[in-house]
């Protein structure tokens, strides 16, 4: 009888995997029984900051969300969620799909439209590494193309590129993780009006010449990037409700090829949710829900993303807080003199360049305020997801000690 060898009957693409190492998986939070004695989320004496997490807990697993009838299978396409979606983002019930958590997306992206060991998809590093994973997963080939020093797209570089003819799937992450500037904007003309109202200006106010060629120039790039690309292009907006430019699904009506991707474990405040969206054309959403499994987002699911949904106002609150402390913490690392540069940022998180970053996290692990240490991506840099008030003063108090060493 011949000894079993696993290696030989597994995929040698999945043998070889490297997988993806979320902030959880760097930090061990949960199983410890000596951190999680007496405290039933497990997190005993911790301020997390590593995970872009809205720190506010929404508390809607109340007693109205205690479901009855779970011996019932969930609703297959979500049509409760997808009928809120349709007022709150004017798109149709057929242009969204829900998946569980955007990672389902991802791969079903790759599963819909990549020939495994033949075709080859565009990522922008750095950026989210689930894209570079599923690939793997998948055995699809990545052509990257790193951003500039400004953390800037190379539209040229991609424009001009073999693989820009070639790729299936081009992947925009916008606001980008880990640097949290936006690569790519929607619509600058909305932008434009959106921030002389908001400041009081005239909504018909002439454009400037300059901002005229800027608009013009913005829909070339669209044009070329998106239009031009005989892909799907993915505009991944995980940050959105952080930013104040305009969504991409604005932008579907104008581009077949293009898919918006969009969370609940963000401003919502849903992480341990597991729940996206992708919105797209009707024939790309009808791809997604002949390729998911059947029953893809459990009813807890379901009802808690109705709940998050229906209180929008709440959302908007949290969001207008986390912004609040985003712009006051940005500030505040200004001032430490081990910290080189701080970027500008459109999300929950804020990057810095620091001095010696393996040193400051582990200081900061030591204290119980768990960041990310980014430096495998960017050299010597920490990301810092914005906390709450309390938990934004507590690192500074944390990071001003460690300086005064």
């Amino acid at each position: 009888m011949s000894k079993f060898n696993l290696k030989n009957i597994v995929r040698k693409n999945i043998w070889e995997l490297k997988p993806y190492s979320s902030a959880r998986s760097e930090f061990k939070l949960y199983g410890d029984v000596s951190t999680a004695r007496n405290s039933p989320s497990g997190k005993m004496g911790l301020t997390l900051l590593d995970a872009n997490e809205n720190p506010n807990d929404p508390s809607i697993l109340n007693s109205e969300l205690i479901i009855p009838n779970l011996n019932r299978y969930p609703d297959p396409l979500q049509s409760e969620i997808k009928e809120i979606l349709c007022e709150q983002k004017g798109v149709d019930a057929d242009q969204i799909f829900v998946g569980n958590g955007s990672d389902e997306a991802i791969d079903l992206l790759y599963r819909i439209f990549c020939e495994p060991g033949n075709d080859q998809v565009i990522t922008c590093p750095p950026t989210y590494g689930m894209y570079e994973v599923s690939a793997a997963i998948n055995d699809v080939a990545v052509v990257e193309f790193p951003l500039t020093s400004t953390f800037d797209l190379d539209v040229d570089g991609i424009l001009k590129s073999n693989a820009f003819a070639k790729a299936k799937l081009l992947w925009i992450c916008s606001p980008n993780n880990p640097t949290g500037n936006v690569l790519l904007k929607a619509d600058l003309e909305h932008d434009w009006q959106a921030e002389n109202y908001t400041k009081g200006g005239m909504m018909d106010m002439p454009y400037a010449p300059e901002f005229e060629e800027e608009l013009k120039e913005n829909q070339r790039l669209m044009d070329q990037l998106i239009g031009g690309f005989n892909g799907i292009v993915i505009v991944d907006e995980a940050y959105q409700d952080f930013t104040e430019n305009q969504s991409f699904i604005s932008r579907l009506a104008d581009y077949q090829n293009l898919v918006v991707l969009q969370t609940m474990s963000k401003a919502h405040g849903l992480a341990g949710a597991r729940t996206g969206f992708a919105f797209a054309s009707k024939e790309i959403i009808a791809l997604f829900n002949k390729t998911k499994p059947p029953y893809n987002v459990n009813e807890l699911s379901q009802k808690a993303v109705v709940s998050a949904l229906n209180n929008i106002d709440n959302t908007r609150l949290q969001v207008e807080e986390i912004i609040d402390n985003r712009e006051i913490l940005i500030a505040d690392l200004q001032q430490l003199d081990f910290v080189k540069q701080v970027f500008p940022s459109e999300a929950n998180f804020v990057l810095a360049e620091v001095q010696d970053a393996t040193k400051v996290y582990n200081y900061l692990k030591d204290k119980s305020l768990i960041i990310r240490n980014r430096s495998s991506q960017i050299p010597n840099t920490l990301r810092f997801t914005v906390g709450t008030k309390d938990e934004c003063e507590a690192l500074m108090e944390a990071l001003k000690e460690y300086k005064s060493i």
